[in-house]
């Protein structure tokens, strides 16, 4: 006996197929998300990095100055 699919069938297949793509397209973005979370923390390590020796330099100088 060969089954047909009803019409509540064809709309569940329908509704998987879309939340699959919407889970997709969310895995991507999550993923480009946290490539820009690692770019982000690199970029505020050298910053801090570059801002420490800055007041390091002044501190030199000032020192310098004082004797």
């Amino acid at each position: 006996m060969p089954t047909t699919e009803n019409t509540t069938t064809r709309k569940l297949k329908a509704e998987i197929k879309s939340q699959a793509n919407s889970i997709s397209a969310l895995r991507s973005r999550i993923s480009e998300l946290v490539d820009e979370i690692h770019i982000l923390n690199s970029d505020i390590a050298r910053f801090k990095s570059e801002v420490a020796d800055d007041i390091r330099m002044v501190i030199e100088k000032f020192e310098q100055q004082r004797k």
